[in-house]
């Protein structure tokens, strides 16, 4: 399944979240599609295909200490308009 996944870290942790996004490796089962930094916000976004709750926890566990992760499903926007709400 595919989801968004925005980070908010606090400045003063700055540093340390650098340093865990040079080695965070992604679990072998999450397929990366995109990562990204919002310049001047202290947030950092991903887009990634997950198989489970499981990994979801295994992302986000490493950077609890230092901002908030909020994940969310997401699908194209071609495929939500054919759906019929």
């Amino acid at each position: 399944m595919l989801f968004v996944l925005w980070y908010k870290f606090d400045p003063e942790h700055t540093e340390r979240v650098r340093e865990l996004w040079k080695h965070f490796k992604f679990p072998e089962s999450v397929k990366v599609i995109g990562r990204y930094v919002l310049i001047g916000r202290h947030m950092s976004v991903a887009i990634f295909d997950a198989p489970d709750e499981a990994s979801l926890l295994k992302i986000t566990g490493p950077f609890s200490s230092f901002g908030v992760a909020h994940i969310a499903p997401a699908m194209p926007l071609e495929e939500a308009n054919q759906v019929t709400w």
